[in-house]
């Protein structure tokens, strides 16, 4: 029996709006506000790279949190299984505490990529490494650099001859090199992504995400709305 595109669309958004709903009834400390434009640049069916800029909001989308440029490269190493890299250049709005303003970040990862196409679902896994410390001060005046593994599951389905796309993503965050209780697990983030393929425009995704944080001196949790638009040139 066919199920129509209708029917499993309105389906997951149904299933959307309940995990919004649940977040709320939860009483959440914040809801951030994430938008991100990228431009990516395929060199071969193998080799590609990209640059973005993020602009980021919290405190219920009234405050700037961060914004930040970000450039990534990706190869295939064999079918489905890539090797990737990035850093970013981050400008975080700091307004806590008696020393407030701009302070420069900067952030690098590597990671493992995989996925697993079955007809029209997805499975798709990620680990990845990143290091994060503020520039400008030396470890012994508290800038302990921030290091985390990250692990990530996801499923996605794509509506046939429509470009249009959903992922469900499931992270878990184990964190390293922390002098206190936070060393460990101590993070997860479940994220809900819509996306729309247009031909000569691009791809725009809109997402929900649910991040939680447990086994930390900070037990804070948010929602997080999100918008983003990726264009990419093949020169192959």
């Amino acid at each position: 029996m066919k199920i129509s595109i209708n029917i499993i669309y309105r389906f997951f958004l149904v299933l959307l709006f309940s995990i919004v709903q649940n977040s709320y009834a939860q009483n959440l400390s914040d809801t951030e506000g994430w938008s991100s434009i990228e431009v990516g640049l395929n060199i071969s069916n193998k080799l590609s790279f990209s640059v973005s800029e993020h602009l980021r909001y919290r405190n219920n989308i009234s405050t700037m949190s961060s914004y930040f440029t970000q450039l990534e490269t990706s190869y295939e190493i064999f079918k489905d299984f890539n090797l990737g890299g990035g850093v970013r250049f981050i400008r975080k709005n700091d307004d806590v505490g008696n020393i407030q303003g701009l302070e420069t970040h900067f952030r690098y990862q590597f990671e493992i990529n995989y996925k697993h196409d079955l007809k029209m679902l997805t499975l798709f896994y990620r680990l990845r490494y990143q290091h994060k410390n503020e520039l400008g001060l030396l470890e012994v005046e508290d800038n302990i650099p921030n290091e985390y593994m990250r692990f990530r599951v996801g499923l996605g389905y794509k509506f046939k001859d429509s470009g249009l796309g959903l992922k469900l993503k499931g992270e878990l965050f184990n964190q390293i090199q922390k002098e206190n209780i936070e060393n460990g697990f101590n993070r997860y983030r479940l994220t809900f992504e819509s996306y729309k393929k247009f031909k000569n425009f691009g791809k725009v995704s809109l997402f929900y995400g649910f991040q939680k944080n447990f086994n930390r001196i900070e037990l804070k949790q948010k929602s997080i709305l999100g918008i983003k638009y990726k264009y990419s040139f093949d020169l192959y």
